[in-house]
C-alpha cells in the first residue's frame, strides 16, 4: 500500500527531468486530474507522457484512485492501428504515469474544409479506430478533431482517451475550469446526455457516435451543426438546439454527396441516444464497400471470441476487476436457470458479485443473467425478483445496457461480442 505522505506535488515545466528519465519538451494540457507533456528519453524517442495529479487528490481517496487508474491503463492497452498505443508506465513522487507513442502528425481541427484531406478515408479510420475502443469495451468520451491525429500519409490515430479519474466527474468538469467569459469549444462535441451527468451515470458508446457527427459534420461545412460557440450565451443556445436535434441541414443542399452525409449525420447527432446508430457498424455500412479496408493487427483481442465450445462467459473489460471472466455455464446452479447479479454487499446475495470502489452506480439487485436449457440461449434482464418489493420486481437505480441499448425487465439476448454496461463497469460476452 503507498504511503500518502510520499505523494508530492509536481510542477514539471520546459527541459525539467520527469522521473530522471523523460525530459519535457512542450507542456501540453493541464486538468483538474492530470497533466500532459511531450518528453523525450535519453536515447532521443519523444512520447507524450500523462501525469495523475495524486497530490491534489483527498488522502483518503488517493488508494482508491491508484486502483481506478491501474485498471484503467490496463483496459486502455489495445492492440490497434488507429489507437495511439501505451507504451510505458511509471512513477514519479508517488504520483503515477504513463507514455503513449508520439508520432509525426497534425491533429484533425488543422484540416476542417482543407481539400487536400482524403475525406472518405479519413472518416473511415475513425470510425475503425472507434469500433476498436468499443469492441474493447472503452469509450473515448472526449472525442473532438484535437484528439484525432492524421499522420504524413494521411493515416488516422485516436488519441486521448484514457481518463485517470472517474469518468463522470471528469466530463462533469470539463468546460468548467475557465476564467472567463468563454466557453471550452470541446463542449461542441459534446451528446446532449451528458449536459445533466448526474442523469447519465452509465457512459455508452452513443456519446461517441454523437460526437463523431459533429466532426464529420464541421469536415463538411467548417461550422458546428448547432450554430457558433464562443460566449457563455453561445453555450445556451447550442444546448437547446442539441436537445432538440435542430441541426442546420440546408448548408448541405449543394453537396454533391449529400444523400451519403445526410444518412450519416441522421444516424449520429440525435438528441435521444437511443435515435442514434446502434453501432459504429451501422454507419460503416453506409459507405461504399470498396476502398480503405480495416487494417487488425495480429494478436489482437479487439474481436471477442465467439465460438462456444464449453459455454458463454463475462469478461470484465472495464472496472475494479479487469481481466477477470465470470464462466455462466458454471456458475449457474442447475435445475435452477438464474443468475443473480449485483454490487457486492453483505445484505445481499448474488452468484455474480461486481466490486465497485470508486463509483455507488451498480445496485446491490442490479440484473439477472437467465438460461433458456431448450435453445440454450442466455437472456439478461433489468432488475431482480424481490419477495418483500411491492411489485416482486425491483429494477436497478440507474439501468443495465447492452451495447447502446437499455435493458428492461422484460430482458434481451445476449450473445458473444455483446457489451454489457452496468454502472462505470463494462463485460464483454464471449463464447469459451
Amino acid at each position: 500500500m503507498r504511503n500518502n505522505n510520499a505523494v508530492q506535488r509536481c510542477d514539471f515545466r520546459l527541459h525539467d527531468l520527469i522521473d530522471g528519465k523523460y525530459r519535457v519538451e512542450r507542456v501540453l494540457a493541464s486538468s483538474q486530474n492530470d497533466q500532459k507533456f511531450k518528453v523525450i528519453d535519453s536515447e532521443g524517442k519523444e512520447y507524450i507522457l500523462i501525469l495523475l495529479k495524486l497530490w491534489e487528490i483527498e488522502p483518503r481517496l488517493r488508494q482508491n484512485m491508484l486502483a481506478c487508474s491501474d485498471s484503467e491503463i490496463k483496459s486502455c492497452q489495445i492492440k490497434s492501428n488507429y489507437l495511439a498505443h501505451i507504451v510505458k508506465t511509471g512513477n514519479v513522487k508517488g504520483n503515477p504515469y504513463l507514455l503513449t507513442e508520439y508520432c509525426e502528425s497534425v491533429d484533425l481541427s488543422h484540416f476542417i474544409r482543407n481539400p487536400k484531406l482524403n475525406l472518405i478515408r479519413t472518416i473511415k479510420e475513425i470510425l475503425y479506430g472507434l469500433r476498436d475502443l468499443h469492441r474493447s469495451g472503452k469509450i473515448h468520451c472526449r472525442l473532438t478533431p484535437e484528439n484525432i491525429l492524421v499522420t504524413g500519409n494521411g493515416h488516422v490515430i485516436l488519441t486521448n482517451y484514457v481518463i485517470l479519474s472517474e469518468r463522470g466527474k471528469v466530463l462533469a468538469s470539463q468546460g468548467k475550469t475557465l476564467q472567463s467569459r468563454f466557453v471550452d469549444k470541446s463542449l461542441a462535441y459534446q451528446a446532449p446526455e451528458l449536459y445533466r451527468l448526474e442523469r447519465c451515470s452509465t457512459i455508452l458508446p452513443a456519446v461517441d457516435i454523437f460526437s463523431f457527427g459533429v466532426i464529420v459534420f464541421q469536415l463538411l461545412t467548417g461550422e458546428l451543426p448547432y450554430g457558433k460557440l464562443t460566449t457563455e450565451s453561445d453555450w445556451i443556445h447550442y444546448q437547446s438546439r442539441a436537445k432538440n436535434t435542430d441541426w442546420n441541414k440546408n448548408i448541405l443542399l449543394r453537396n454533391e454527396q449529400r444523400d451519403l452525409w445526410m444518412k450519416i449525420l441522421e444516424s449520429c447527432l440525435s438528441a435521444e441516444a437511443n435515435g442514434r446508430a446502434k453501432n459504429v457498424d451501422e454507419i460503416i455500412e453506409l459507405f461504399p464497400k470498396d476502398g480503405y479496408p480495416y487494417e487488425g493487427v495480429p494478436g489482437s483481442q479487439v474481436e471477442a471470441p465467439k465460438s462456444i465450445v464449453n459455454g458463454v462467459m463475462l469478461h470484465v473489460m472495464q472496472g475494479d476487476e479487469f481481466g477477470k471472466y465470470y464462466r455462466l455455464t458454471e456458475i449457474i446452479q442447475l435445475p435452477k436457470r438464474i443468475i443473480t447479479v449485483g454490487r457486492a454487499d453483505n445484505s445481499v446475495f448474488n452468484m455474480i458479485q461486481l466490486s465497485e470502489q470508486i463509483s455507488s452506480y451498480i445496485s446491490r439487485r442490479h440484473c439477472t443473467i437467465e438460461l433458456d436449457d431448450e435453445t440454450d440461449t442466455w437472456y439478461l434482464r433489468d432488475g431482480q425478483w424481490d419477495k418483500e418489493a411491492k411489485d416482486k420486481w425491483v429494477r436497478s437505480l440507474n439501468g443495465t445496457y447492452i451495447n447502446s441499448e437499455e435493458v428492461s425487465e422484460e430482458g434481451c439476448e445476449i450473445v458473444p461480442g455483446d457489451i454489457i454496461s452496468i454502472g462505470d463497469m463494462k463485460l464483454r460476452v464471449e463464447g469459451y
